[in-house]
């Protein structure tokens, strides 16, 4: 599928595209995004039979579901996302699919928490290599005006992988043993990664933009986060994730444990609730952001805040509301009124992705994009995916005495972090209105 010619004196590379090629571009690394989700988030299902198992602590399946992949995921993404600038993003992309694809594969074969923790080591190694170079092949293919909504679409796609990783992967689990989920998740991503390779363009740069991508890795790094709003917007997608990815890996946990669902049912539930709930707030909020910034830069910024200040009572609701209050409708829906709660704070905790990933890429020039992203994804990454399970893990450990209750008020007390998140957002809004005009006249 052939777009245009390269010519590197291209100032708007987003201009050399029709919408059908760029929407075609959009959907597949949307569905690669899934993939990565899918084979990082599977994980999330699979703790209980694991533990038993393996005979784990909760604080090592933190540390297996968190810590372990995100610390060579976040730390190899920035010097990844330097290379994809200097070469090429889709190779990048393409290759780093290939190896967590094959990587996730293998983890079917671990026999014994070390040996599968190494392995999840090697996943995130190759993720390091998928989400930053998607974010800014978008940032090319689509003008600023419409990047917040196709950024958002991107975002939609690790509720879709909640899903299909969560019921899917817990069905496969109970058919089949949970060895069996990795093998079936991970080799669909190595056939995708070759359509990547073979049908996706790699937008022509600026001569400008090369030279400056040629600067010194230090030297790039250290003018991106040298923007005050950059700073705000880190230190909220971090704190945001401690408390979103805590309460997302141990949710099926806390309603096995506390409310007695089946695994399978917890799956279910939990993945409707990612796809459709996630999904329309992630996608929602990109729409809303779009209309409203084009007035007021700093609601880019605000629309993340409300967001978490709505979620996290509703939040704290599900996970506090008493085991014996259900939902019964007939005689085919009996579950834990609490998921009502957890389905509203899905929207609105939703709320901070697409305008971040957005913000981003409209901060920074062509040539910084990806290391832009790479740096955001540090902070959601290492703070959020690296911290926020091992902590909820830590604190299960901690307040045993409460036997199963235990991960309940470890995690009442995990999403409680997301309000410094949304105080920095709130905090760095008028330096982004400022910082952001800057780019757009220098930038077209």
């Amino acid at each position: 599928m052939t777009e245009h010619a390269d010519t590197p004196e291209t100032a708007s590379p987003h201009s050399l595209y029709s919408n059908r090629y760029r929407y075609y571009v959009l959907a597949l690394l949307t569905l690669g995004y899934v993939f990565n989700f899918v084979d990082r988030q599977v994980m999330t299902i699979l703790i209980e039979p694991i533990k038993t198992e393996f005979g784990a602590t909760d604080t090592q399946m933190g540390l297996l579901s968190g810590l372990a992949f995100a610390l060579f995921y976040a730390t190899l993404g920035i010097p990844v996302a330097r290379l994809a600038d200097r070469w090429s993003r889709r190779n990048v992309l393409a290759i780093s699919m290939t190896t967590w694809s094959a990587i996730t594969a293998l983890c079917a074969t671990a026999t014994g928490f070390w040996h599968l923790l190494l392995l999840r080591i090697g996943v995130g190694i190759g993720e390091a290599g998928g989400t930053p170079p998607s974010q800014s092949l978008l940032a090319d293919y689509f003008p600023p005006e419409k990047r917040a909504f196709a950024q958002g679409v991107l975002a939609t796609a690790p509720n879709i992988g909640i899903l299909v990783g969560l019921f899917g992967g817990a069905l496969i689990a109970e058919a089949y043993g949970w060895r069996s989920v990795f093998l079936i998740f991970g080799i669909p991503g190595v056939l995708l990664a070759v359509l990547i390779q073979l049908t996706i363009k790699e937008p022509p740069k600026v001569r400008e933009a090369q030279s400056q991508v040629d600067q010194g890795l230090f030297s790039a790094l250290g003018r991106i986060v040298r923007l005050p709003s950059f700073t705000h917007i880190m230190v909220g997608v971090g704190f945001t994730g401690i408390a979103g990815y805590g309460l997302g890996v141990w949710s099926p946990s806390f309603l096995v444990r506390v409310h007695g669902m089946s695994l399978v049912d917890a799956g279910l539930y939990l993945g409707l609730i990612g796809v459709f709930g996630g999904g329309f707030g992630t996608i929602f909020s990109g729409l809303l952001v779009d209309a409203l910034a084009r007035r007021d830069a700093r609601w880019q910024l605000w629309v993340p805040a409300i967001g978490i200040f709505i979620a996290l009572p509703t939040q704290l609701a599900f996970l506090l509301w008493p085991v014996d209050h259900r939902l019964v409708v007939g005689g085919a829906i009996d579950i834990p009124f609490a998921l009502i709660f957890m389905g509203l704070s899905a929207i609105f905790a939703s709320f901070w992705i697409a305008p971040s990933y957005a913000a981003v890429q409209n901060l920074v020039p062509q040539y910084w994009r990806t290391q832009a992203s790479a740096l955001m994804l540090l902070a959601i990454n290492l703070l959020g995916m690296g911290l926020g399970p091992l902590l909820v893990g830590l604190l299960s450990d901690a307040l045993i005495g409460y036997g199963t209750e235990s991960v309940r008020y470890a995690l009442a007390i995990g999403v409680s972090f997301s309000v410094v998140g949304g105080i920095a957002y709130v905090r760095g809004s008028r330096a982004y209105a400022q910082e952001v005009g800057a780019v757009r006249v220098a930038t077209p």
